[in-house]
C-alpha cells in the first residue's frame, strides 16, 4: 500500500529530524564534579593535580620511592597555589598541619588517596577547616626520600585564592 503525505506533514517532519540532529550535535554540559567518585578537576592558577598523580613509584637502593615527572621538577622551592581537600592531623576547627588532598575524605579513619594525590601542609597562617576544597599557597617542596612517604610538602603556607 502506498501511503501519501502531505507536504506539509513532510516538511514538518523534516525541521524535527533537523532539529533533534542538531541537538545532539551540541555538546553537552558537564557533569558536576562527584567528590566521592572523582579527583578534584585541575583549578586555574594551582598547580594541577593531574601533574602530579603523574609521579610515578620507582624502587631505589630496595627502597620504594618517588619518580617525579620532568614537568613537576621546575616547581620544587618555587611559590606556588594548590587546591583541595583539608584532612586534618589533629583535632580543631583551624590548622596549621594538615594534609591537602585530591579526593574528598569519604571517611575520618581513611587516607583517601596514595601519595601523588596529597600534599603534606606546614602553615604559617591557620587553615580553616571545610568540606569543600580550600586553596593555600607556599613553597613546594618534593620530596625524595621522606621517611612518613610523603612526595610533596608545602611549607610557609597560607590561605590563597585563584
Amino acid at each position: 500500500m502506498i501511503r501519501i503525505v502531505s507536504a506539509g506533514r513532510l516538511v514538518a517532519a523534516c525541521a524535527l529530524a533537523a532539529a533533534l540532529g542538531s541537538a545532539l550535535a551540541q555538546p553537552q554540559p558537564q557533569p558536576p564534579h562527584d567528590p566521592q567518585t572523582q579527583m578534584l578537576p585541575d583549578a586555574r592558577g594551582a598547580v594541577p593535580w593531574s601533574l602530579l598523580s603523574k609521579t610515578a613509584i620507582r624502587k631505589i637502593d630496595g627502597k620504594l620511592g618517588p619518580d617525579f615527572p620532568a614537568a613537576l621538577k621546575p616547581l620544587n622551592g618555587k611559590t606556588v597555589k594548590l587546591q583541595g581537600y583539608v584532612l586534618p592531623l589533629e583535632a580543631g576547627q583551624t590548622h596549621k598541619r594538615f594534609l591537602l588532598s585530591a579526593w574528598s575524605p569519604s571517611c575520618p579513619f581513611c587516607l583517601t588517596a596514595g601519595p601523588e594525590a596529597m600534599v603534606e601542609v606546614k602553615a604559617r597562617k591557620d587553615v580553616k577547616h571545610s568540606l569543600d576544597p580550600v586553596v593555600v599557597q607556599g613553597r613546594f617542596e618534593l620530596l625524595d626520600n621522606d621517611p612518613s612517604g610523603m612526595f610533596f610538602r608545602l611549607v610557609d603556607a597560607e590561605p590563597g585564592t585563584l
